[in-house]
């Protein structure tokens, strides 16, 4: 188990003022059997209301309004995480995360390469690993190629693209094998922005996959919500009055809490 602290930030900048301005955030990790989170920090400014909720996949949101004019709007979370990655996710398996959805379509490249692919023998947890090994090796990571719009299929025809990618792509293929599978964005060891990862259902819950670094989810990931795909889980939604150009800035700090 390891002790992290963490600090997630985002900055929106307007070159001219909104208003009218409503916003649903996903940024508070949850506490279940693998992590356990302490905030000590959370500002969303500015807002005139701010209300809790869970959304249908049971991930934390704020729901939130601005009304009058303003330039730019922020929100910031920061606490410790006691992290014991390498543990089952205990919940019952919802029969959602067994079939397509809107980035995981089984289009036909995608099930080329499935068949290319198939693992032929283990169980769940195998085929799956045996899935994301094979992402990797073939599959390039590069960004500005691809979109928040780009599907698994999409992505796999380019050959390259970003961890959201990656992660839509696995989700497909372990769909394909019969493999719930279900797309998770979260916190990564280091600095820089949100990463995104598979939890696949084995036995009595959730394991987590990273195919972006070929790596079995461990102590050094806190996670913030999961869904069927990016869709069900974007970290920040929002819907405004204004001719402006929008500017955003991401910042995320996790290192080993003394």
């Amino acid at each position: 188990m390891k002790k992290l602290h963490f600090l997630y930030r985002t900055t929106f900048r307007f070159d001219d003022p909104v208003y009218n301005h409503s916003f649903a955030l996903r940024c508070i990790p949850p506490n279940n059997n693998v992590q356990k989170i302490w905030i000590e920090k959370r500002h969303i400014r500015p807002a005139d209301s701010i209300d809790e909720m869970m959304d249908g996949f049971g991930n934390h949101r704020y729901i939130g309004h601005i009304g009058g004019y303003h330039d730019s709007f922020e929100y910031e979370v920061s606490g410790i995480a006691w992290v014991n990655g390498m543990q089952v996710v205990k919940e019952k398996l919802n029969p959602i995360y067994k079939y397509p959805s809107k980035y995981t379509r089984y289009e036909e490249n995608l099930i080329k390469y499935y068949k290319q692919i198939k693992p032929q023998q283990g169980d769940s947890m195998q085929r799956g690993i045996e899935l994301m090994h094979a992402i990797y090796r073939n599959f390039v990571y590069e960004g500005g190629v691809t979109d928040v719009e780009t599907t698994a299929a999409q992505a796999l025809a380019l050959g390259k693209g970003v961890c959201q990618d990656y992660a839509h792509i696995l989700i497909a293929l372990c769909r394909l094998n019969n493999i719930p599978a279900r797309y998770v964005v979260g916190l990564m060891i280091g600095e820089g922005f949100t990463h995104a990862w598979v939890e696949i259902f084995v036995g009595d819950g959730w394991y987590g996959l990273d195919p972006t670094n070929d790596l079995l989810v461990n102590d050094y990931y806190i996670k913030i919500a999961h869904g069927r795909d990016y869709e069900d889980c974007i970290v920040d939604k929002g819907l405004f009055y204004g001719q402006t150009v929008q500017h955003q800035e991401v910042y995320v700090n996790v290192c080993e809490a003394e």
